[in-house]
């Protein structure tokens, strides 16, 4: 593999951890002001790189964990409840048109 090919597998790598990471920081860092996230974002995404660079495989492979996991668990699990209350809603509103 070329050494481009090599940083852009690792780009591709850490960019998908670093989104699982920012969607999981957003659970303790609370705030309307989007900027703020915008800022910590470069922030994540040198320390995701970095560390699939520099650091032992054990120690990116559990960033990219979480990072999975959440990015998991916001299109499963959340996207299925939200098609499942939008179906029930839809079965709701015909009955009620029904009667």
């Amino acid at each position: 593999m070329t050494e481009f090919a090599s940083y852009t597998l690792k780009a591709v790598i850490s960019a998908l951890a670093g989104v699982g990471l920012m969607e999981w920081l957003k659970n303790f860092i609370k705030t309307e002001k989007k900027w703020i996230y915008s800022i910590i974002m470069p922030f994540v995404a040198v320390g995701c790189f970095c560390s699939i660079e520099y650091l032992p495989i054990g120690v990116f492979g559990s960033i990219m964990t979480v990072g999975i996991m959440q990015i998991g668990y916001e299109i499963l699990i959340q996207g299925i409840q939200k098609i499942i209350k939008s179906k029930v809603d839809t079965i709701a509103k015909k009955e009620e048109i029904d009667e």
